[in-house]
Parts: C-alpha cells; structure tokens; sequence
C-alpha cells in the first residue's frame, strides 16, 4: 500500500471512530501526533464530513516552546487540520503557560478536566530512536510515564538527545483510548519496529510499550 491509499485508510478509520463517539457519548476527542508525517493526513481528515463541533482536538505531546516557535506542534495542527470543515473543532492546546511548565502543566489538567476520558483515537508518531509521545528513552521520566499504573495522565519529561522540555500525555492515558494507531514511514521506521517487538524493552525502545498488548492492540500503518 502507497502513502496516499495508507492515509486514506487512516482518515477514514479515524473519522469512523470519532463519528461512533459522537452518536454514543455526545462528543469524541482525538490526540495527534506532531512532525512531518500526518501533514497529508491531517488534510483529509480536515475535509471529512463530521459533526466537528462535537471534537477536542489536541496533541499526544508538545515542546515546551511559546506560540509561534516554528518547533512547536500546535501551529501545524492548526495549519493542517483545524481548518476547512474542521475549524469548527475545539482544540486544547498543550501549551497554554509558556512561562512556567509546571504552571503550564496544571493549566492543561484543568483544560482537559471537563473532557470525556478515555479519548476517542490517538495517533502516535515514532521517532528513529524508538521514541513515541515524549516517552524518550534517555530522559528521567520515562518510568513515570511508562507506569501501567500511574495516575497522572499528562507528564513534564526532559529529554537529553532531542531539543525543548516537553509535555506528554502517559502511557496509561494513551493506551485507554478507543482506538490507539500508529503512523509511520519507512524502511528505518520498519527496522525499529521489529527490533521493539523483538526485544520488547521500552527503556530501550518507549514503542515497545505499547506493541503486542492483550488489552489494547496498537493499528499500525506503515508505508514504504
């Protein structure tokens, strides 16, 4: 399958799951990913037929930079998906407090209090280092982001091999969403995936975490 037909595919199964949370719970909430890679997706999905002002939109994870740094997710999910049919949407971004992250950290738990959990979709990135969110394998937090247990579903992290403070929402959080997708490309992409499922060690690689889980399968897509 080529990108465009994957994107599609995504699209679609998105938008499904999003319209089936509409009708049985009154709203639906999904989480993005950052990057290069959804661009094209985010444009299909800002053009699906759907009740957007039934959606929160917001991000997996964010770097901890002010609005409008050029390294900050929020702009492009604005750019790429909150417009067209989509604008109607309402988005949480993950960087309200630009000043203080523990400040900022509490504005986001209070921004998503009132918001439905367990989110509708989540659509999870992955780094070449086998990151996912911000869970980064070098970075201090990744046990309290990792911890199946933990209650806290947003989380500060610190990476040492990637720029910026970030704020990411947990391994928990995540993994109790509806529908739990990753997107990815690559033949790079691919190796890493099978040396996570291989090794199935996420201090070595954070996706590792959540592949081959009974209680909540990660949907891949992948293309070349």
């Amino acid at each position: 399958m080529n990108r465009s037909d994957l994107e599609s595919k995504l699209a679609t199964e998105i938008a499904t799951t999003l319209k089936q949370d509409i009708e049985q719970r009154g709203r639906a909430t999904l989480l993005v990913s950052g990057g290069s890679t959804p661009v094209n997706l985010f444009k299909l999905l800002s053009e699906t037929e759907l009740d957007w002002t039934k959606v929160t939109v917001s991000l997996v994870d964010e770097r901890f930079v002010p609005n409008g740094h050029p390294d900050q997710n929020g702009g492009l999910v604005k750019k790429h998906l909150l417009t067209n049919k989509a604008a109607k949407a309402t988005f949480i971004p993950l960087v309200i407090d630009a000043a203080n992250a523990e400040q900022n950290l509490q504005c986001v738990r209070d921004a998503f209090s009132s918001e439905p959990f367990p989110v509708s979709a989540v659509i999870l990135g992955m780094g070449t280092d086998g990151h996912t969110a911000s869970l980064f394998p070098d970075a201090a937090e990744l046990e309290q982001g990792m911890n199946i247990n933990g209650e806290e579903k947003l989380i500060i992290t610190n990476p040492q091999s990637a720029p910026h403070q970030r704020i990411t929402f947990t391994r928990p959080a995540i993994m109790d969403a509806n529908r739990l997708f990753l997107h990815c490309y690559g033949q790079e992409k691919q190796l890493i995936l099978k040396k996570a499922e291989e090794k199935r060690d996420y201090h070595t690689y954070p996706i590792a975490a959540f592949l081959g889980n009974t209680s909540k399968k990660l949907e891949v897509f992948w293309a070349e």
